[in-house]
């Protein structure tokens, strides 16, 4: 009974793990996507407030809430991506080597480019900046433009964040 005990308290472990893995890679991703918008000359926070707009919100919780839900897809993620840990157990074993554990991390991080951040780009993101071009300015003033194209690049460089 103490070994069924000891399994438990370490699935529990690893799920806790993978929420605060998910955690913290999205902060991280969080302070990229701030510097990248700082970067590319954008007002600060663009890409959450197209998030909460995309998603209903109106202009004083738009980036707050654009925020909150992409750090919440993250933490869930994190749990999800831990979930076959836990229940495969060949899988848990394997983890414990780290290039194995490095490469499921690949491979799970090319998984959500592939099936959520690029179909929430295209579906969600794109079509709402097409909205705001030449009404939203930079931070010296200028009207931007060509919106959807600055995005597009950033869609491609963000795999390597994911």
């Amino acid at each position: 009974m103490q070994d069924a005990s000891i399994q438990v308290r370490d699935k529990v472990k690893v799920l806790a793990f993978g929420l605060l893995a998910g955690l913290i890679s999205t902060l991280v991703v969080s302070g990229l996507i701030f510097a990248g918008e700082a970067l590319m000359n954008y007002p600060h926070g663009l890409f959450y407030l197209i998030i909460g707009y995309s998603l209903g919100f109106g202009e004083p919780d738009a980036l707050g809430m654009g925020m909150a839900m992409h750090i919440l897809t993250g933490v869930l993620i994190g749990l999800v991506a831990s979930t076959p840990v836990v229940t495969v157990g060949r899988l848990f074993r394997a983890l414990s080597n780290f290039n194995t554990a490095l490469i499921y991390g690949i491979i799970v991080g090319v998984l959500v480019w592939l099936i959520f951040f690029l179909p929430v780009s295209y579906m969600i993101v794109m079509p709402t900046l097409e909205g705001y071009n030449g009404i939203v300015s930079d931070r010296s003033g200028r009207i931007l433009t060509d919106l959807n194209l600055s995005f597009a690049k950033v869609i491609y460089y963000a795999i390597g964040l994911h």
